[in-house]
């Protein structure tokens, strides 16, 4: 019922999905021990699904009812009656979204990582036996994390290449306020602070940084960009030294593989690229040098498009004659590892929750 987090982070989320059971459990949370929490197959003829599993801390608590309980001139309005309690203790407003769901919407975010055993009052809505009065429930706040990632460097303008500028993205497992998540990082050259600018998505998670005004010598430099976890409540810290070769020093800096929706080879290059210039001869991928790949020039990146899907650990060879945007020629030739991954066929719920099953399973 609630947005599961996101796919991606590496960064220690743990996500718990529980479908089509009545006994779920958790381990440790906070240090915190839960015990097992049975729930009565009973329950299955009043609830059909409530809120379980991890969840983001400014989630709504739902229960969706087999059956209606009020009628449509509820809707929208909140509950007269307490329905929902929580520990540790929530504080909030209860709030009918139709007239068989109900929604608890707590007054703050939730605690990051916390465990919450939950009870609904069902024998307010509705008669039923003795056991079934109270509907007993758990979820869990997802733990928060971050992780660092850095895109790309390149010049403001094409054929300015002293001045650069670094982009990256700091990703947060679960919703993260955006001071907070700017007080996190640092990024120095040469023991000067420099200038960061930010972009955030609106749900909080994703956070997109231009560290500006990188300078780019006759020799070869480093940019060193940290991140400390302590603002964000995280016992973590990061570092990442980027690279910022010296002028005159054309070369391939980074490679990486684009999986979805194409897939291709993104090579970035340390200078930005002539735009119309021939690639064929001067790319290849092993194990069949003579297969046809079709290329696009990106500022300082070359797209390279295989013309099937690729799996499998491969090396990609780049010759000798690439040429920048001031029309010097790479001199010396390249070759990385690259990993295409085998996508593997995917299933999955629109909605998420709990569904409970009748008592025959």
């Amino acid at each position: 019922m609630q947005n599961l987090p996101w796919k991606k982070i590496a960064i220690t989320v743990v996500a718990i999905s529980i479908i089509a059971s009545g006994i779920f459990y958790f381990t440790e949370s906070r240090g915190k021990k839960v015990s097992d929490n049975f729930i009565n197959p009973a329950f299955s003829a009043y609830i059909t699904s409530y809120t379980a599993g991890v969840i983001s801390s400014g989630s709504g608590i739902r229960v969706i009812l087999a059956i209606d309980a009020v009628d449509s001139s509820f809707i929208g309005r909140e509950s007269s009656v307490s329905l929902f309690s929580f520990s540790p203790s929530l504080k909030g407003k209860t709030l009918w979204l139709d007239k068989r769901t109900i929604e608890f919407i707590p007054d703050t975010r939730m605690s990051s990582g916390q465990i919450y055993e939950a009870t609904f009052q069902l024998s307010k809505l509705v008669t039923v036996a003795k056991e079934l009065r109270e509907f007993p429930f758990s979820f869990q706040v997802m733990p928060q994390n971050f992780e660092l990632s850095i895109d790309n460097v390149k010049p403001y303008v094409k054929t300015e290449l002293s001045r650069q500028r670094i982009e990256g993205a700091l990703n947060t497992a679960d919703f993260a306020d955006d001071k907070t998540v700017e007080s996190m990082l640092l990024a120095r050259q040469n023991d000067k602070d420099l200038k960061v600018t930010w972009t955030h998505t609106a749900e909080g998670k994703q956070h997109m940084f231009i560290v500006e005004d990188v300078v780019r010598k006759e020799s070869a430099g480093k940019v060193t960009i940290s991140v400390d976890g302590k603002n964000l409540g995280v016992p973590s810290q990061d570092k990442k030294e980027v690279d910022i070769p010296a002028l005159g020093d054309f070369k391939i800096v980074n490679t990486k593989v684009v999986q979805n929706p194409n897939q291709y080879v993104v090579l970035q290059f340390s200078d930005p690229l002539k735009e119309k210039q021939e690639l064929r001869g001067l790319i290849s991928i092993e194990e069949d040098r003579a297969l046809t790949l079709e290329f696009e020039i990106h500022d300082n990146e070359i797209w390279v498009y295989p013309p099937v899907r690729q799996s499998g650990s491969k090396t990609i060879y780049v010759e000798e004659g690439v040429r920048n945007i001031n029309d010097y020629r790479m001199k010396v030739a390249s070759s990385t590892s690259i990993t295409f991954e085998q996508l593997n066929p995917a299933a999955r719920f629109v909605g998420n929750g709990t569904i409970l099953p009748s008592t025959d399973g």
